[in-house]
């Protein structure tokens, strides 16, 4: 059996912070919905490997934004301007 990684981080979420990043995926800016997609699969115990792989990024970008993320918050994901007023409901 391959083992594909340990994951960087122990993510935990509180269901308000899983709800905020799941309307986040759906965001029309590319790299912000990749940044909650990377911290939601993390959180369900992906590898860093995997989760490259799922999403389509190389595994040092998974551990970029897991390596700035946990400093300001796993919402602290800033929506660009002008962006916030076009969020999916």
């Amino acid at each position: 059996m391959s083992h594909s990684g340990p994951s960087a981080v122990a993510i935990t979420l509180s269901g308000a912070e899983r709800a905020e990043l799941v309307l986040r995926t759906k965001m029309p800016h590319r790299r912000s919905a990749e940044k909650a997609r990377i911290i939601l699969a993390c959180s369900d115990g992906m590898s860093n490997a995997d989760v490259a792989r799922l999403i389509g990024v190389q595994a040092k970008t998974v551990g970029k934004w897991l390596g700035h993320s946990p400093r300001s918050g796993w919402l602290g994901l800033r929506t660009p301007a002008g962006l916030a007023a076009r969020r999916p409901t």
